[in-house]
């Protein structure tokens, strides 16, 4: 009798698990489809994007004999921020403040706070954008939706007449270009990017949204995943226990084949929808890599506004597009970036600091910052590096090694001595489980783009092709029920 039960319950777990994966399976396999088309155009077009190099080369050099507002007065007049920066803006230098409160605009001149540029001060400026139609004033758009755009929101799109379609989109809060797209990629990136993604409009534009809806929807796909691959396995056990043994017992032609090819497919759907899911997960599962308010007031030293220059940039190189100021140790750094792409570091007092020595300063910081080390090293790392390639480091990035027990490695920018990650366990974990798993970035493969293009592609097709036998059985069981 309790053999009876047993396989009773068996029999009922499997029905329940059959009508899981069949109706979710129905409801969610055109996504699994599309995901695994638009996979494949993110691979060879990437969502479009403005290169931090690219934009300082776009804009105009910042004016530094009309600069009467020193760094530090400028912090003062835009209350306590938290970043800050000088550019040209609108035809004059201004610092950029970004505050608690949202980013703010300091006229250069005056230390007196600016409003947003107007249409007619993007169209008076041409030496970036020839050829422009009139500006277009615009909040979102698809190609400015992400919310790393927020704090500069509204725009202008600038539209091109280069043949080409090409649109820029500068900044009316801070007068910085901040995207650029052509036709080609915004058509290309419709059925890429857009569909991967679930970048559209009305639901990107607010973060809660859609992040809540992603998470939802890619972790019951993940369900209806594994509920496919646990059936698949039975199914395939039952028929090798047949007269004949098979793979499979199907013989109707699309569940057939959507068996056999689930049996070979199912590692590469469940680790990509695992590891898709998890892309979402912001903090849910896994370290954000970010140091805490404590640890990264410790490593600056001392607040923005007070170790900030109180003289003014004029040791800086003319043609300078941009100068940013970060403080590590407590004491400020300059950051000149030159159209060419090269980035020139200088000390509080406006002095050039050697790599060696600011890498030391970063390594001391981060030192104060986690007490519990007894000692450091800092490494220049690989920018084709697994960790480097998930977080998104720049090539000037180091990484600064603790002694001690059970310590992250800490890695900042060797540059102007941002912190970029805490690299905890959990944070190591999450890079390998989401980033390596998803895009196959991994040692061999991440420095031979056609090779790696090859080894994704493949996994991609049966995974599509899988996806297709599922939507011909979904409409089939549709029809049935009309």
């Amino acid at each position: 009798m309790p053999a009876s039960r047993a396989s009773a319950r068996r029999r009922q777990a499997i029905k329940t698990l059959v009508w899981f994966h069949r109706w979710l399976g129905v409801a969610t396999c055109l996504i699994f489809a599309l995901w695994f088309a638009s996979g494949a155009v993110l691979l060879f077009k990437p969502f479009p994007s403005l290169s931090h190099a690219d934009q300082v080369r776009l804009e105009a050099p910042i004016d530094l004999g009309a600069v009467a507002i020193s760094p530090r007065g400028a912090a003062v007049a835009a209350g306590q921020p938290t970043a800050l920066r000088l550019v040209q803006r609108g035809g004059a230098p201004a610092y950029i403040a970004t505050t608690p409160g949202g980013t703010i605009a300091i006229d250069a001149r005056s230390g007196q706070r600016l409003g947003d540029l107007t249409p007619e001060d993007i169209a008076a400026d041409r030496r970036s954008s020839p050829g422009t139609t009139t500006p277009v004033a615009i909040t979102y758009d698809q190609w400015v939706v992400h919310n790393r755009f927020d704090p500069l929101r509204p725009f202008y799109r600038l539209d091109l007449a280069d043949g080409r379609g090409t649109s820029l989109y500068r900044s009316a809060k801070t007068g910085e270009l901040v995207q650029r797209t052509t036709a080609a990629d915004r058509g290309w990136n419709w059925v890429g990017a857009v569909l991967h993604w679930a970048y559209f409009t009305p639901l990107r534009s607010s973060f809660t949204a859609w992040d809540r809806t992603v998470w939802i929807l890619s972790f019951v796909a993940l369900l209806v995943a594994i509920a496919g691959t646990i059936l698949g396995i039975i199914r395939m056990l039952a028929a090798r226990r047949l007269r004949t043994p098979s793979l499979t017992p199907y013989r109707q032609r699309w569940m057939r084949w959507h068996h056999l090819l689930g049996l070979f497919a199912s590692v590469f759907v469940l680790s990509w929808t695992l590891s898709g899911w998890l892309s979402m997960d912001h903090g849910r599962l896994f370290s954000r890599g970010q140091p805490s308010a404590e640890q990264a007031t410790r490593y600056a030293g001392a607040p923005l506004a007070t170790a900030l220059p109180n003289d003014l940039p004029m040791a800086i190189p003319a043609g300078t597009r941009q100068l940013d100021y970060t403080v590590v140790g407590g004491r400020s750094l300059s950051v000149a970036r030159q159209p060419d792409g090269t980035a020139l570091t200088y000390d509080g007092d406006y002095t050039r600091i050697a790599p060696a020595t600011l890498q030391d300063r970063i390594g001391k910081a981060v030192l104060v910052a986690f007490p519990d080390a007894s000692g450091f090293s800092v490494s220049p790392i690989d920018p084709t590096a697994t960790y480097a390639l998930a977080e998104g480091w720049p090539a000037t990035a180091v990484r600064v090694t603790l002694r001690g027990n059970a310590l992250p490695d800490v890695y900042a920018d060797g540059v102007d001595g941002r912190l970029l990650t805490v690299m905890d366990d959990s944070r190591a974990r999450y890079a390998w489980i989401y980033y390596a798993l998803h895009t196959f970035n991994v040692p061999g493969l991440a420095t031979r783009p056609l090779l790696h293009r090859i080894v994704v592609l493949i996994p991609l097709m049966l995974g599509l092709l899988f996806s297709l036998t599922g939507v011909l059985l979904g409409f089939q069981r549709l029809r049935k029920i009309h």
